[in-house]
């Protein structure tokens, strides 16, 4: 059997199996005894990650190496030498259980089979699929390299190696559905292999075909003075998503992006959708709230996850969580079990001062409120409806109960760029000092928002932005704000997060402003030198690998350094208290008063899908409709897939007027 149709072999038999028994057997020992709950608990946990980093990125570019594909030559050492790895826990927990399998009553001859072929699965991997695996890998690199980068080039730095994969866990995919009629900007094609990308490659990886969904060969290049995400389907085409206008400044922080998270960091921050229906019929809905056919979360699977975690953020969210009933009672769990407790809220019950402070009372740590900006003509559009007046009360209601505050902030090109700095400004003003965050979310499309989309052009017609865009807008109108100060702050805090051993998506980037109590503000890079600390960031990556502990405390020594600077003292006690949370958890009711976090965000639709990215997403997630998954992004493009299999629509309940909704 040649490697592909032996790895198309693995997926068939061992994987399927694997993706069956798991959740069955689960839900069956529910009520066994802990001694073998627990450890099949952990081996269903590390499995389902397992699988993901194969289904999703080893065996693609095993099978693309095998078959001559566009991924030929890519470095699969690293990927195979982790999974080898993995192998041996996994034994260990395989014994484990084969030690208590008497305890699973009537499914023991069951879990002795699964435990089997999950023995036989590792060594045919690490006996068959791995070896031959890594001689196509040797007989790759002696070949002559494809022209795939500019002649021009010899002298760009050679990029940073390919990232070790990290955990992510999803359930299995849907088989994809029969491809849509094409979107405008990806050309038909006859079925062929994929051409190489044109430009400077800066990184390959997989993606997501935004017609049929299927996973496609795809890379981060420099073309035309932009860096692109380019994906090529070999039915549909290529499609390209812009990521930067700032090509130079994308690739140095792809670059050091994954020289620092290239190891598996434990998921500290769950998203659980408590439910999928909403108050709102916004337009852009990511979510695809009011479907017909989503129930509401079984919050079992929440009572699990917080009995083995501690010290990690629980966001309770979803189309609007504030519709559950049971809302306190599992802000108080939350709370309970050590945790913090996050809502996500479009904020119209929450102008109710009295449910305000029932939820206060539960314990919740912060609130993220949707609040797309100050221009009620832009909420409708967005939203369906004005909601400004809404939307303030709920803030005077925060402010009252001292309730922390992140401001979700849409923007959508060509219709509300400029509440960027309007908001910004306005979260400066003296009686915000609760709003700890202002968060810009580029519009992304997805659920909703994808159905709303131009049926011309297939798209939103460019009103979808990435966070370089975002940064960008906030530049221009806020001038005491620069450009490379927000680059070389992103390297110091994805080389902060990297040291305190915490995931955070390349997608989620931040800036620090320090109030000055009257409406004004000193960005971070007149406190601190930024050039400097990137400096210092460079080298820890160029150090963690060898010599972690001394890489770390290299980096630890330069940032006291800027501590020490004259404007760095006078915020000294407030600066510390907020590096101290990167290590317990960003809880922003922590966070000094002091400081203006801001952040640019985008979610992961099937445009701008990077696996590569996707395994260092910051979020895990827990729904009714995909279970558990250790990644927020992969969640959101098999829910993407789902939509579109199903069709589903909003419930006839939910397209009455506003005033007769329940």
């Amino acid at each position: 059997m040649d490697t592909a149709a032996l790895a198309r072999s693995i997926l068939d038999t061992h994987h399927a199996l694997l993706h069956r028994e798991l959740p069955r057997l689960a839900v069956a020992f529910r009520a066994s005894p802990t001694q073998l709950r627990a450890p099949f608990m952990r081996l269903k946990q590390v499995m389902d990650e397992h699988m993901m980093k194969e289904e999703r990125i080893l065996f693609p570019m095993i099978i693309a190496l095998a078959e001559g594909g566009p991924n030929a030559g890519c470095g699969v050492d690293g990927p195979i030498a982790q999974m080898g790895a993995e192998h041996n826990g996994i034994r260990m927990l395989e014994d484990e259980l084969r030690g208590v399998a008497s305890l699973a009553g009537p499914e023991e001859e069951s879990l002795m089979a699964l435990l089997d072929d999950l023995s036989e699965h590792a060594r045919t991997e690490d006996e068959a699929l791995f070896p031959a695996a890594l001689a196509l890998s040797r007989e790759a690199a002696l070949r002559p390299p494809s022209p795939t980068r500019d002649d021009d080039d010899d002298d760009e730095p050679e990029p940073a190696p390919r990232p070790v994969l990290v955990s992510i866990t999803t359930p299995p995919a849907p088989a994809p559905p029969a491809p849509a009629p094409p979107r405008r900007r990806h050309v038909e094609a006859p079925a062929r292999a994929p051409a190489a990308h044109a430009g400077r490659t800066i990184r390959e990886t997989r993606g997501a075909c935004p017609t049929c969904h299927a996973d496609v060969p795809a890379a981060v290049i420099v073309r035309d003075g932009a860096a692109l995400l380019e994906k090529r389907c070999p039915t549909h085409g290529p499609s390209t998503q812009l990521l930067s206008r700032h090509p130079d400044l994308w690739t140095e922080l792809d670059r050091f992006y994954f020289s620092v998270n290239d190891e598996a960091y434990p998921q500290r921050d769950f998203i659980v959708r408590m439910t999928e229906k909403c108050n709102l019929a916004c337009p852009i809905c990511l979510a695809k709230a009011n479907t017909e056919d989503t129930p509401d979360l079984d919050l079992s699977g929440l009572e699990t996850l917080l009995s083995e975690r501690r010290g990690i953020k629980i966001d309770l969210m979803a189309a609007e969580p504030t519709l559950r009933p049971d809302l306190e009672d599992w802000v108080r769990r939350v709370k309970a079990s050590g945790n913090i407790a996050a809502l996500h809220t479009n904020g119209i019950k929450l102008a109710d001062l009295a449910y305000a402070r029932r939820l206060a009372e539960a314990g919740v740590d912060e609130v993220f409120l949707q609040f797309d900006g100050l221009d009620d003509a832009a909420n409708t559009v967005l939203r369906g409806r004005p909601l400004l007046k809404a939307r303030l009360a709920a803030l005077a209601n925060l402010r009252t109960l001292g309730i922390a505050t992140s401001l979700i902030v849409v923007i959508a090109g060509g219709l509300n760029e400029a509440q960027v700095g309007e908001t910004f400004r306005f979260a400066l003003q003296p009686d915000n000092a609760h709003i700890r965050e202002v968060f810009f979310l580029g519009l992304r499309s997805m659920g909703s928002a994808r159905q709303s989309a131009d049926p011309e052009t297939g798209t939103l017609a460019g009103q979808t932005l990435m966070p370089d865009a975002l940064i960008d807008e906030l530049c221009a109108q806020v001038p005491e704000i620069r450009r490379r100060d927000v680059h070389d702050f992103n390297m110091v805090y994805f080389a902060m997060l990297s040291a305190f051993r915490v995931k955070k998506c390349l997608y989620v980037q931040h800036y620090l402003v320090a109030r000055d109590g009257l409406g004004g503000f000193t960005p971070i890079s007149d406190v601190v030198d930024l050039r400097k600390m990137a400096n210092a960031a460079q080298r820890y990556a160029s150090r963690r690998k060898a010599h972690p502990t001394l890489a770390r405390a290299g980096f630890g020594a330069a940032v006291i350094r800027q501590g020490l600077r004259p404007a760095a003292l006078k915020m000294g006690g407030d600066l510390l208290r907020l590096e101290k949370l990167f290590a317990t958890g960003m809880n922003l009711g922590q966070v000094p008063t002091r400081f203006l976090l801001i952040g640019f965000i985008t979610a992961c639709d099937l445009d701008n899908f990077d696996s590569g990215v996707s395994v260092n997403c910051g979020k895990g997630e827990l729904s009714a409709d995909g279970g558990f998954a250790e990644s927020s992004a992969v969640a959101n493009v098999a829910r993407e897939a789902r939509f579109s299999e199903t069709a589903r629509t909003p419930g006839p309940a939910w397209r009455a007027p506003a005033r007769e909704r329940p």
